[in-house]
């Protein structure tokens, strides 16, 4: 049977390798679309068959460790954790890939004023500030700094909200308007913004590993029990 620490040390391993190479999708995505390249697109979509194939060995790692090593305490936190962040990683490789194959199969070509009104590139930048963000509270223990990603989150959250208004005026303005070509960028902003989800996700399962706490559903929990508390009230 392999040491206790050395299955922790290959999942964490495993869990840092599938961090950079989302990292990567991400930073790579961005430069496909703002470029219309659709080669790099092509080399994106290629890469997520290695993204689904470090959430596979992770899953099976993590099987054997709980199988073989009967983990308690912070360790089978950690294993729980590991599980959910490499699913929610493998998720925000889905939508890299999808964003990447408007641009190798329908040919995107991108008008930058649009983009920049729509915040695409900054959306981008956030998500990448995010991965770092969470990658480095992982690997510290840094409990702020995990917490850091829920505001970045509503950032990316508000860009979103505002799409619709931000759409109709760029309508009203520009002469020419192509109805596809905003359907498709308002489909990124929609994957860009379930990204920024996904990441708060893995934070929330950062802060359970360190803390032992379950911050997820928190606030909807406290919102339910005023609504109880009112109700017998009256």
């Amino acid at each position: 049977m392999k040491p206790f620490e050395y299955d922790i040390e290959n999942i964490r391993i495993l869990t840092f390798e599938m961090l950079d190479l989302v990292k990567d999708q991400i930073h790579l995505t961005k430069e496909a679309l703002l470029t219309s390249d659709p080669e790099l697109s092509g080399e994106i979509m290629r890469k997520e068959k290695r993204v689904n194939s470090y959430e596979i060995s992770i899953d099976r790692e993590i099987e054997d460790f709980l199988a073989l090593q009967a983990p308690v305490a912070s360790d089978l936190r950690f294993a729980m954790a590991v599980l959910k962040i490499s699913s929610s990683l493998e998720r925000i490789g889905d939508h890299a890939y999808r964003i990447s194959s408007y641009v190798f199969e329908d040919d995107f070509k991108i008008t930058k004023d649009i983009v920049e009104i729509l915040h695409i590139p900054t959306m981008f930048d956030e998500i990448d500030d995010m991965l770092i963000n969470i990658t480095d509270a992982f690997e510290s223990g840094d409990i702020q700094l995990a917490k850091r990603v829920f505001k970045q989150d509503k950032f990316l959250n508000k860009i979103n909200k505002k799409l619709p208004s931000i759409v109709q005026d760029y309508q009203k303005k520009s002469k020419k308007t192509d109805v596809e070509y905003l359907i498709y960028l308002s489909r990124i902003v929609g994957k860009l913004e379930r990204c920024g989800d996904m990441i708060k996700n893995i934070a929330e399962e950062i802060i359970f590993y360190y803390e032992s706490k379950v911050i997820k559903h928190r606030k909807k929990n406290k919102q339910i029990t005023r609504k109880l508390e009112k109700s017998e009230n009256n």
